[in-house]
């Protein structure tokens, strides 16, 4: 009797043993989907990690674990989750498919990423975010025509589907039909007005049609969504900038800067902000910002070049000589540097040397009117007058009204002895320059009597 006692016991412990745990791992599981689904993520990843210790061959828990690393933005862990889910059999979500398709995209690996993708359209054929991102895939190739195809699939399956129309909008703007982005934006704007990148695109379609007064208007409906929209500071500082309206482009740099948001490039922001500066003449400002954007990017070519151009015109030819220097080692065909720094040859006496820049920058860019402006002067300090005044006429083909350019092929003209021709380019010299008028009068007076 005591035998079968103890054995009874010994049963109802083993089988008591065993429900304590089956419920218990169940309850887990229901814990973790309540976390799941009350958006408290990491309490999520904790319990689905108990859970799965004692039910290990549960591909679901594997799924909603890699669910709730994808809302933790723990890509690679997600990614594991799934993958260990999809090898267990777990293939009736297309979530997971679409999920594993966006980690995919992140990663750059654009040919798995599609085939994620299309495996969550066929589960669900009405799944309009995956037709959208095999769009977005299509357009990284400069694919429009497949992109359009997938964009507008999902417009036949959700006529009101404003992410739709704002990538048709994209396909137009990188096709520059912009009159077309316009419409496709404001058809997004209409099914979502809250949305601050739609107003953004606008404005930056009006931007490429010169429309300054709609530009503004968006970008500034972008900010008012959404006041960390730096991208649309930014696009406002440009727009100013060319009206002339410099103190606004200022405030609207500064803004991009305050904003720190995504898509910005800081000392790119900096860099321009001096540039603005410059024509404000507020120097300091403009050197503050270019030094700035040199310690944020010490590649940075542009920062280098009007940094250079500023010492250069503080009387710094030293300091602005190691600058050009420095952009023609990190770009051996930057036009611009070597114009200058050839120029600081001759003014230092180095004809060769200067010759040498001037022809470079020329090759670099034929227009590049500070070159062929200089190269004349090189080639006039040679005494080559002829192949002096060639540079000279193609510098003036470029920019009509360089009063130096004038002046100097007037003094040219005047030592080959064509003295209408030097009185007539002295006489254009102090038209656009009329700060010349006291140094080119005597010269023009004796011409014009010759």
């Amino acid at each position: 009797m005591g035998i079968k006692i103890l054995i009874a016991a010994a049963v109802f412990l083993f089988v008591s043993h065993f429900s304590y745990s089956y419920d218990s791992t169940r309850v887990t599981f229901k814990e973790a989907m309540d976390a799941l689904n009350a958006e408290e993520y990491q309490e999520a990843v904790e319990l689905f990690t108990r859970y799965l210790r004692v039910s290990s061959g549960h591909d679901e828990g594997y799924y909603q674990r890699g669910n709730a690393y994808y809302e933790l933005r723990q890509y690679d862990k997600a990614l594991t989750d799934y993958s260990t889910a999809y090898n267990m059999g777990f293939r009736k979500d297309e979530v997971m498919f679409f999920r594993m398709g966006m980690i995919y995209k992140n990663n750059k690996d654009y040919m798995t990423a599609l085939e994620y993708f299309k495996t969550a359209s066929e589960i669900d054929k009405k799944y309009t975010a995956a037709y959208l991102e095999m769009g977005n895939l299509a357009l990284l190739a400069e694919d429009y025509t497949k992109a359009g195809e997938y964009y507008n699939q999902a417009l036949s399956l959700d006529p009101a589907y404003p992410e739709a129309f704002f990538a048709l909008g994209e396909i137009d703007m990188r096709s520059a039909n912009f009159g077309d982005a316009i419409t496709n934006y404001q058809k997004a704007i209409e099914l979502d007005s809250a949305n601050p990148k739609y107003y953004y695109n606008l404005g930056m379609a009006y931007y490429s049609l010169k429309d300054t007064a709609n530009t503004i208007n968006s970008l500034n409906k972008a900010v008012k969504i959404d006041p960390a929209n730096g991208l649309a500071y930014y696009g406002l500082a440009a727009v100013y900038n060319s009206l002339g309206n410099y103190p606004k482009s200022i405030e609207n740099y500064t803004s991009a800067i305050n904003s720190k948001g995504a898509g910005l490039m800081p000392y790119l922001i900096y860099t321009e902000r001096g540039m603005v500066y410059v024509k404000m003449k507020e120097l300091s400002s403009a050197m503050k910002d270019f030094d700035f954007a040199i310690k944020l990017n010490v590649n940075d070519t542009d920062s280098y070049l009007e940094r250079g151009r500023l010492l250069l015109a503080a009387g710094n030819d030293t300091a602005a000589f190691e600058d050009f220097n420095k952009v023609i080692s990190l770009d051996e065909q930057n036009a611009q540097a070597y114009a200058y720094r050839g120029n600081l040859y001759l003014e230092r006496g180095q004809i060769d040397l200067a010759e040498g820049d001037l022809r470079k920058a020329v090759t670099f860019n034929p227009n590049d009117t500070v070159a062929l402006f200089h190269l004349g002067n090189v080639l006039y300090a040679k005494d080559e007058f002829q192949n002096a005044l060639n540079y000279y006429i193609k510098a003036l083909s470029v920019n009509p009204k360089y009063s130096a350019v004038f002046e100097n092929r007037g003094i040219c003209y005047y030592n080959l002895g064509f003295y209408k021709l030097a009185a007539s380019d002295f006489e254009a010299a102090m038209k656009f320059n009329p700060a010349l008028q006291e140094k080119l009068m005597p010269l023009y007076i004796d011409a014009k009597s010759r």
